[in-house]
C-alpha cells in the first residue's frame, strides 16, 4: 500500500483510508465480530488511516472503532471530526479531547475540526 504524508503533521498514511461512517451501518449497528474482521482485513491490506466522527451513529462509530483498534493493538492514524455551532467554538478542544480519550489513546488519534458557519 502506498503511503503519503498527511499535510504538515509528519504522519504517513495509506493512500486508501477506511471510512467507519454510517453508510452501510457496520460501525454504527453491526456485529462486533464483523467489525473486528473488517478492520483486521483493512490493516492486513496496508490501510493505516481510519476515519470516523462523533456524529456517526450518535457516537457508536467512534466507540466501536476504538474498541476494535484496542483489541487489535493497532498502530494506526484515526481522523475524527467535530461540528460546533458558533457559540460553542470555544469548546472545540474539549470536543476533540473527549472523542480521543474516551475511545482511543491520544497517541492514536489525529484530529480535524469543522465548524458550522452561522
Amino acid at each position: 500500500m502506498q503511503k503519503r504524508r498527511l499535510g504538515r503533521t509528519g504522519l504517513e498514511v495509506s493512500v486508501l483510508g477506511y471510512g467507519a461512517g454510517a453508510v452501510g451501518g457496520l460501525f454504527t449497528k453491526g456485529a462486533a465480530a464483523d467489525q473486528e474482521r473488517a478492520i483486521a482485513r483493512a490493516i492486513e491490506a496496508g490501510i493505516n488511516y481510519f476515519d470516523t466522527a462523533a456524529l456517526y451513529g450518535n457516537g457508536e462509530s467512534e466507540k466501536n472503532l476504538g474498541r476494535v483498534l484496542k483489541a487489535l493493538k493497532a498502530n494506526v492514524v484515526v481522523g475524527t471530526k467535530v461540528r460546533l455551532s458558533a457559540e460553542h467554538r470555544a469548546n472545540i478542544g474539549k470536543a476533540i479531547e473527549s472523542s480521543c480519550t474516551i475511545h482511543w489513546s491520544p497517541r492514536m488519534a489525529a484530529t480535524s475540526s469543522r465548524s458550522t458557519l452561522p
